[in-house]
């Protein structure tokens, strides 16, 4: 019997949440998690939270990335180093979705705060995860935000460079 763990590892959402372009993932009826039981992710501890967000992200799906680390971040109690690491890692996600936005300004804002937060973490681990590759991320996208057209389909869609596993 495959566990549930396994199933939602392998498979990313049928979309991803654009605002405007694509439903609520949680309060819109048509939402991909709209009415999902409360402990869907029982037993799932603070690694499983941040492999999640991992696969969700370089997937290309950003809003569902930064909804996995939000939950890892208040498991962590939303202050600390830790805590604070995983928030970059917030950042960095919306900032992929106000790329898929075509929104700059956000996009900017977003990983410049994102370089701030993981900056304090680099060359640590946190939950298998090395924060450095991140923290490349969010500065080579300040250095240079090519800021790409807007998703209209919601199919997920990698941006080219916002890549953690490499």
């Amino acid at each position: 019997m495959t566990s549930f763990r396994s199933i939602r590892f392998r498979n990313l959402p049928p979309y991803t949440y654009v605002p405007g372009v694509t439903p609520h993932p949680i309060s819109d009826v048509l939402g991909h998690m709209y009415d999902q039981p409360e402990d869907l992710h029982a037993g799932w501890g603070l690694s499983d939270w941040m492999r999640w967000g991992q696969i969700l992200f370089d997937g290309g799906c950003y809003w569902e990335a930064h909804e996995a680390w939000e939950h890892l971040w208040i498991e962590l109690g939303r202050r600390g180093h830790d805590a604070d690491s995983v928030k970059g890692l917030i950042k960095l996600a919306a900032c992929g979705v106000k790329v898929l936005e075509s929104n700059q300004t956000g996009a900017i804002r977003h990983a410049k705060r994102a370089v701030e937060l993981l900056s304090v973490g680099v060359g640590e681990k946190l939950y298998g995860f090395e924060l450095v590759v991140a923290l490349r991320i969010a500065e080579a996208f300040v250095s240079n935000p090519d800021v790409r057209p807007t998703l209209t389909t919601g199919q997920p869609a990698p941006i080219p460079g916002f890549a953690l596993n490499t």
